[in-house]
């Protein structure tokens, strides 16, 4: 019996609140905004309303995040186009001040050449040949543009000019330049300030030496005693060449004790970087025929 009175009570169920929702919806359609059911209605509606707001300022975090993650590999597009972009800037701004370096060494050696020599051979540095025995450059410029050996080599601005070598060898088309840091590389030289001469030797990786100064020459090591070339004359295999005086060789790093009594004897920085050498300037000018000076 229990089983057959379900259905029956359950269609009664049904009934009874079909009617009552049927009821309801005459009733508020007849009363409008003004009735018991609409007041109710608003009710409800203030009541929830701080709670729709709790509810949605919890979850939108939870939305948004969501939404961030659809729109992940969107996003990782974009940050690595902008990456690319500044990444394409940087190598421009680097481009741009290689190229602006380059453009003001040039500068300085067209100056060079107008001041020193105008018959100078202005070229490239092409290959290094420094090694163990020998410190050299091979240089873009030979016989075919006027160059020969025993030349000096210079390099630097007109208001700077620095030695770096002579020529030693040459083709129709290159040369090769010991430089002054070669063992086997000496040349004259004067302290700037004190006028006091010596000879400066290459000696490979150490900083050249410079030989034979007065013992009671004053000397200094704060940066101020420059070393520049003292008119001398040379020969390189039979060529006969003559340094053009006072180019900067470099200056003094520290005083060596010497033991002869007389003389004192100190190291030379470089006035050049051989490391960033890239464009010299060869001295053309014949001065054989012209006097000595200094």
């Amino acid at each position: 019996m229990v089983t057959r009175s379900r259905p029956r009570s359950t269609r009664l169920l049904v009934i009874a609140l079909v009617s009552i929702s049927l009821a309801i919806i005459t009733l508020d359609y007849r009363e409008g905004d003004a009735g018991p059911l609409a007041e109710a209605g608003r009710w409800t509606q203030t009541v929830m309303a701080p709670l729709q707001q709790g509810v949605s300022t919890v979850t939108r975090p939870i939305g948004d995040f969501f939404s961030g993650l659809a729109h992940l590999p969107s996003l990782e597009r974009n940050n690595a186009d902008l990456r690319g972009q500044v990444a394409d800037l940087q190598t421009q701004i680097a481009g741009a001040a290689d190229i602006q370096d380059r453009l003001r060494t040039l500068t300085d050696l067209l100056g060079l050449k107008q001041t020193l020599d105008p018959a100078g051979i202005p070229a490239v540095v092409i290959g290094n040949g420094v090694s163990n025995f020998e410190w050299t450059i091979t240089i873009s410029a030979g016989s075919d543009d006027g160059v020969r050996v025993g030349q000096p080599v210079v390099a630097g601005s007109a208001t700077t000019p620095r030695l770096v070598g002579r020529v030693v060898s040459v083709t129709p088309v290159s040369a090769d330049v010991e430089l002054l840091i070669d063992q086997n590389f000496a040349v004259a030289g004067r302290l700037s300030t004190t006028r006091a001469t010596g000879l400066v030797r290459g000696r490979g990786e150490q900083d050249p030496r410079m030989d034979g100064i007065p013992q009671d020459t004053e000397i200094s090591l704060n940066g101020d005693q420059p070393v520049q070339v003292f008119t001398v004359s040379y020969e390189i295999n039979g060529q006969q060449g003559r340094y053009p005086p006072g180019i900067l060789i470099g200056e003094v790093s520290s005083v060596i004790q010497s033991t002869n009594a007389l003389e004192t004897a100190v190291t030379l920085r470089p006035a050049v970087d051989f490391s960033a050498l890239e464009y010299v300037l060869v001295y053309k000018t014949d001065q054989s025929q012209e006097g000595s000076t200094g």
